[in-house]
């Protein structure tokens, strides 16, 4: 990560990078696809588990954009996104499956790619997030809750454990009940945005000083 970011702006050539950007996008795009060929080539595929409902898949795909794109609206979704929930997929993975299962390397590979395409867009491309981020992210992200509530009332599926907690151990287990654990998770959410917001909120000060 940080030999991309080093890269990126250090380099004289203004094309790199874009060039690295599109690099990382176009790996989480491939091993979303391979995830995809996969279950369906297998037969696995089924509506409870594989639409692109999860909340890191709307990481990917907000991540993704600001890459290839550098749209700072999505650059602000991948940042706070990626940075306070799809993080944790990394430190506690819902994994039923062990190396060197196929699962396992299309799991780490994209919420890794996460941390790093998230890490990049702001660190590499500069794409910082700018005043009132914090609301503006927390009310889109309602989008994503409300969105995934129908999809779990409508098809019984759990997309972003809205419905009940994970398998494996993780910091959902300590917020409570359901429902009393989602609310739990947003305000826990919105806090982390918060706290990452605070080096920009000190570097756009200092900007509106100069």
């Amino acid at each position: 990560m940080a030999v991309l970011v080093y890269m990126a702006r250090r380099t004289s050539n203004s094309s790199l990078p874009k060039r690295i950007g599109q690099f990382i996008a176009s790996i989480l795009i491939l091993n979303y696809a391979v995830y995809v060929a996969y279950r369906i080539n297998l037969g696995y595929w089924d509506i409870r588990y594989d639409l692109p409902m999860e909340f890191c898949d709307w990481a990917i795909i907000v991540t993704c954009i600001a890459l290839l794109t550098r749209n700072k609206m999505m650059a602000e979704l991948s940042y706070f996104w990626v940075l306070a929930g799809s993080i944790n997929g990394v430190v506690t993975p819902d994994l039923q499956v062990s190396f060197p299962h196929i699962y396992f390397f299309i799991f780490f590979i994209a919420h890794s790619g996460l941390v790093i395409g998230a890490l990049y867009v702001v660190l590499g491309l500069k794409l910082y997030p700018q005043r009132w981020a914090v609301p503006r992210v927390i009310l889109i992200s309602q989008t994503y809750f409300l969105s995934a509530i129908l999809i779990d009332y409508s098809f019984k599926t759990n997309y972003g454990y809205l419905m009940e907690k994970p398998n494996n151990p993780s910091l959902i287990d300590h917020l409570g009940s359901w429902p009393v654990y989602v609310v739990n998770m947003q305000i826990i959410g919105s806090a982390l945005f918060c706290i990452l917001y605070l080096p920009f909120y000190f570097k756009n000060k200092a900007d509106d000083s100069n």
